[in-house]
């Protein structure tokens, strides 16, 4: 009797036609792999943290061949990690610091806020690490910020405030409408950006050992939460925030260097800029996903973590410290079997069956669903 197939119910692992059909025929390599995606959504990237160790540590390790990152907001600051000369130590140094972030008041002020997030960069790069990043000759790092315009630019609540809620209902008729709001402002190594974005007002600015720290803090300083960044050295004259409001898991309409692009995502679905949450019409279909292999969690594997959900912001007001430490610490402990899973179906080359194929018009996380059913 032929031994039955292991099935991998901690993660799940789509893909597009095209990049489909290529690790059924060929298995996954990292020199497939031309560009790497780091999504917004600030501790929801605990539940991959482990992944980005597998990732970083065995999948991608002896990289000699140029790959591209993109990120925005918390995908900006693993992203960052990667492009550092001790890209495990980095990626150990930002969960801890993430984790372990406390604040004095129940509720901090934006500039509190920001400063502890500046710290924590401050930690992972160290002396060198911002000069590393910059001039990576593999890791070429691209983290996407926003401008934003006239009263966006304010740091005053009773100013800011509305002008978001104009934002967010301009972005419901048309996801156009945002470049009269902002302008996407990507930072980027080398001497020209190997990202290229069809839409929207996009500006590219060169990264350096100056900017990388503000650059990467701009990325996920999200409006109201946290106070902006002004201009970065290089940079256009601006207060700059969180790259998610315009690139919140992005719409993949993005050009990249040739080969596929390896997306680890801790959801099975991609929503396009922050004010499209609510919007599932919106969200990626399969179209836009013909060279995509995105890894995230099994549905099932969520559902068995404390409060049967991945972290998020919510979980500072909900939660005490020592709870949300405790929960947090489970969190990133779990995900080790995310990431086991992974090595494992890409080790053995199972990832060939266990693939799951994203046709054009289909919903990733639907498909996620039904497997994990």
């Amino acid at each position: 009797m032929m031994a039955k197939a292991k099935q991998y119910k901690n993660c799940v692992v789509l893909a597009g036609a095209s990049a489909a059909r290529r690790v059924r025929q060929e298995g996954l390599r990292q020199e497939m792999v031309s560009t790497l995606v780091g999504a917004s959504g600030g501790p929801k990237w605990l539940s991959i943290s482990q992944l980005d160790r597998v990732l970083i540590g065995e999948f991608f390790r002896d990289r000699r061949v140029p790959i591209a990152t993109l990120g925005s907001s918390i995908g900006s600051f693993r992203n960052m990690c990667y492009a550092t000369a001790n890209p495990l130590t980095s990626l150990e140094k930002l969960e801890y610091g993430y984790v372990n972030q406390t604040y004095a008041s129940e509720r901090p002020t934006p500039a509190e806020i920001t400063a502890t997030g500046e710290q924590i960069l401050l930690e992972v790069l160290g002396g060198q690490g911002a000069a590393e990043v910059a001039s990576n000759p593999v890791w070429h790092s691209h983290f996407v910020t926003v401008r934003g315009r006239g009263p966006l630019a304010s740091e005053r609540k009773a100013v800011l405030a509305p002008a978001l809620l104009a934002s967010a209902l301009a972005n419901a008729v048309s996801r156009r409408t945002l470049r009269a709001f902002w302008d996407r402002v990507v930072f980027h190594s080398g001497q020209a950006p190997s990202v290229a974005f069809r839409n929207l007002s996009t500006v590219n600015t060169p990264l350096s050992a100056e900017n990388v720290c503000p650059a990467v803090l701009a990325s996920g300083s999200i409006p109201l939460v946290m106070a902006g960044v002004p201009t970065p050295a290089g940079a256009p004259a601006g207060n700059y925030r969180d790259g998610g409001i315009t690139d919140y898991h992005f719409d993949l309409g993005f050009e990249h260097p040739q080969g596929l692009v390896l997306y680890p995502h801790f959801f099975p679905y991609m929503v396009p800029g922050w004010f499209d949450k609510s919007f599932r019409w919106r969200w990626v279909r399969g179209g836009a996903m013909d060279n995509v292999i995105l890894v995230a969690p099994s549905p099932e594997w969520v559902s068995r973590l404390p409060f049967a959900k991945i972290p998020d912001r919510d979980d500072f007001v909900k939660l005490s410290t020592e709870e949300r430490l405790k929960y947090w610490n489970a969190v990133t402990e779990a995900g080790k079997q995310v990431a086991e899973d992974f090595f494992e179906m890409w080790q053995t080359g199972a990832i060939a069956d266990e693939i799951i194929e994203v046709g054009s018009d289909q919903s990733p996380h639907k498909l996620a669903l039904a497997m994990s059913a």
